[in-house]
This record gives structure tokens, C-alpha cells and sequence, in this order.
């Protein structure tokens, strides 16, 4: 004869099955914060990396916890946290909308960091061909040839010619390594943008699509939408409901009219309630 799980069983398994979850998310973040190393584009990129590839296990974690609930109301602990963990939904929702500008800066970032290099080395040719360019004696000559970037060792070597000879052929390679390192670095941002464009998208796309995830599930401390789920148009049946009733009970019940700010105290004083009030007080009611 088999056994049936009861609900409330059902509900303290899920709920357990969540914290699980939430642990092991939190142990992956951590192991991706550190080394710190803040404002760096690598270390930018590894966390919303790390961020991205885990945020399906608090999603889960946390409508498994809703579903327990459904299940017991009475379930512990997960009773008292719900309410704390649907406003860090809401927080979350934030950090990923957050995430998007942080990680194409740092993606953009390493890839200005790998071109500077390249960018060094141009400079260094263009800086050491003017120098050859104005060399006038032997000494001149081997300044400019230590300028060269990875030809220092050749400054201390023979000249083997005049310094007019060696000027023409050292202009000459400087000439042809120039304009092949700029056609190589043009090469190459231009492979690096459009490998790059694609995986921006995609990852933009998928911090949104956590927002949004994120945004349904969290409440305000009175119960009320959030500003970000209001924005998605997800409200649920019930809440919209409750609104709209609230809202036709605010219209018909009849407000008190108040005095204006700006009137001055003495316009303000009314002797039906001051009478009331003093009756009061001295134990007759009207």
C-alpha cells in the first residue's frame, strides 16, 4: 500500500530544496567575486558572468518557497522570510537592469585594454622613425635604433655602412612594419566589434529577462506591486481586483471637508466640534 506525502511534508521539502538552491548560489558569487578587484574590466566581466549563469537558482529558489507556502501557510522558517525574500526580489530586479551599462563597460573596456599594446608598439615605430629620420651622425643613429621597440641590441652592434645608407634601410622597415601593424590592428577591431556586438545583445537580453523575472515576484512591504512590475504590466488578477475595489470604496465614501492651509486660524475654528469635544469632557455626549 503506498503512501501519499501530505502537504504540509510537501511544503517543508520545498522549502529546504530552496535554501539549497540559494546556497549554492551564493557560494558560486562568492567564488567569482574574488579576487576583487573593482572598476577592472576582467573582473566586471567575470561577476556579471558568474551573475548571469546563476540567477535561474534564486528565481527557483524563490517560487518553490512561494509554492510551499501555497501548500502550508504554516510552513517554518519559510513563513517568516517570505515577505523579506520577494523585496529582495525586487532589489535584484534592480541589480539587473543595473547589470546591463556594468557589463558593456567592462567588456568594452577589455577590449581597449587589449588594443593598447598595439597601440604602444605603433606609437613606438612613428616615434623611432622621426628619430632615424633626423639622425645626422653615428650617435644620433644608434639613439634612434635603441628607440625601436625589441631592436635594442642592434644599437650596440657595427654599422656595417654609412649612417646615410643604414637611414634609407632602417626608414624603410620601419615604413613596411608600420603600415602592416595598422592594417593588422584595423583587422582586428574590426573582428573584435563584430564578435563583441552579438554577445552584448544576448547578454543584455538575459540580465532584462532576470529584471523581469525578478520584478514579478517581488512585492512591496504593504502588498502593493512594484514600481518595476507596474512597468511589465504583471499584475495578477487577484491584486488588480482588490485595487479596483479599494478604489470604488475610496470614491464613494463621503470625505470630510477641511479648511485651507492658507486660512488663517481664527476663520478655521468651528463651534459644533469645539462643543462636542468640551461636552466630552465632562462626560455628555451629543
Amino acid at each position: 500500500m503506498s503512501r501519499k506525502v501530505s502537504t504540509s511534508q510537501m511544503a517543508d521539502s520545498l522549502q529546504w530544496l530552496s535554501f539549497a538552491l540559494i546556497l549554492v548560489f551564493v557560494a558560486q558569487v562568492i567564488t567569482a567575486l574574488f579576487p576583487i578587484a573593482l572598476l577592472q574590466p576582467e573582473w566586471m566581466v567575470r561577476v556579471s558572468g558568474a551573475l548571469r549563469e546563476t540567477a535561474s537558482l534564486p528565481m527557483m529558489a524563490l517560487a518553490l518557497i512561494m509554492l510551499a507556502n501555497m501548500f502550508d501557510a504554516k510552513v517554518m522558517p519559510s513563513q517568516h522570510y517570505l515577505g523579506l525574500f520577494r523585496r529582495i526580489a525586487t532589489l535584484a530586479a534592480i541589480g539587473f537592469l543595473l547589470l546591463i551599462p556594468l557589463q558593456t563597460y567592462g567588456t568594452v573596456g577589455g577590449i581597449r585594454t587589449q588594443f593598447k599594446q598595439g597601440q604602444a608598439q605603433l606609437a613606438g615605430f612613428i616615434s623611432a622613425g622621426k628619430l632615424v629620420q633626423s639622425a645626422s651622425n653615428e650617435q644620433q643613429l644608434r639613439d634612434a635604433i635603441r628607440a625601436i621597440p625589441g631592436a635594442e641590441e642592434l644599437a650596440n652592434r657595427p654599422l656595417g655602412a654609412d649612417v646615410q645608407t643604414i637611414k634609407t634601410s632602417l626608414l624603410d622597415r620601419l615604413r613596411e612594419s608600420t603600415n602592416r601593424l595598422q592594417n593588422q590592428l584595423k583587422a582586428a577591431r574590426s573582428k573584435a566589434i563584430q564578435d563583441t556586438i552579438p554577445p552584448l545583445i544576448r547578454d543584455a537580453v538575459i540580465a532584462l529577462g532576470f529584471a523581469i523575472g525578478f520584478a514579478g515576484m517581488g512585492y512591496s512591504k504593504t502588498g502593493q506591486p512594484t514600481l518595476l512590475r507596474r512597468l511589465v504590466k504583471a499584475r495578477s488578477p487577484q491584486l488588480s481586483k482588490g485595487q479596483e475595489e479599494s478604489t470604488v470604496a475610496t470614491v464613494n465614501t463621503p470625505r470630510r471637508r477641511r479648511a485651507p492651509r492658507w486660512m488663517p486660524p481664527w476663520l478655521r475654528f468651528r463651534p459644533g466640534k469645539f462643543l462636542a469635544r468640551w461636552l466630552k469632557k465632562i462626560g455628555l455626549r451629543l
